[in-house]
């Protein structure tokens, strides 16, 4: 039996009923032999078996793990997905448990699974985006750093943490105060070693003055 859990931790509403432990081997063997002998594409087929499993719902916890685990090895029999399925379930976690309770609705004699298939499709789509997007970030990284092949070490350790931080904050640019911090030194050297690397036309100082001053990379 699957239960909700407030965020206080008390029991609230049974969303889901598994079948009995007395099903449950019959339900696994079905489920495996189906998994074998399916020929759908793999989306539909890893929707499909994502849900079938999380309805069996074998163990008493990990099973969404698990439920994960047989779409990636769905995908891996072709090609492994190219990103964290995962995360991306995780970025519309409400949206998972609505479409998972949806799809288990019967409609006459079968399950109509339509609203979680549909549900991973569109997870699968931002996820291909978003390795897109991330692919193109760490080329234009690379390149940045081919170009500038002689920065000087503390510039180079300051600008690889802002580019770990990702694209947002990349193009959020620098200023003394947080070079001063990821460096390790003061402003006036923050500041000096900024201004080194505008010269060199990595930086491109933005409109503020003062203590505001913002340098943004040349990328």
């Amino acid at each position: 039996m699957e239960i909700v859990r407030g965020p206080t931790g008390r029991r609230e509403d049974v969303l889901y009923s598994a079948p009995p432990p007395a099903r449950m081997a019959e339900e696994m063997e079905r489920f495996l032999a189906w998994l074998t002998a399916d020929t759908h594409p793999l989306p539909l087929r890893a929707a499909i078996a994502h849900l079938w499993f999380e309805s069996i719902h074998p163990f008493s916890d990990g099973n969404g793990r698990i439920g994960r685990a047989i779409i990636e090895h769905i995908f891996a029999s072709e090609g492994a997905l190219p990103f964290s399925l995962s995360r991306q379930i995780e970025a519309d976690k409400r949206g998972y448990y609505s479409a998972l309770q949806a799809g288990r609705r019967i409609d006459g004699a079968a399950i109509d699974a339509t609203p979680f298939v549909l549900w991973l499709l569109e997870r699968l789509e931002a996820g291909v985006e978003e390795a897109s997007r991330e692919a193109r970030f760490l080329v234009r990284r690379n390149a940045f750093f081919v170009s500038h092949p002689d920065l000087p070490e503390r510039s180079i350790a300051v600008l690889r943490r802002l580019f770990k931080e990702g694209e947002e904050r990349v193009e959020q640019g620098l200023s003394a105060g947080p070079y001063g911090k990821i460096a390790k030194v003061s402003p006036a050297t923050a500041t000096r070693d900024l201004t080194a690397l505008e010269q060199k036309g990595v930086l491109s100082r933005s409109h503020e003055g003062g203590r505001s001053t913002r340098y943004l990379l040349n990328w």
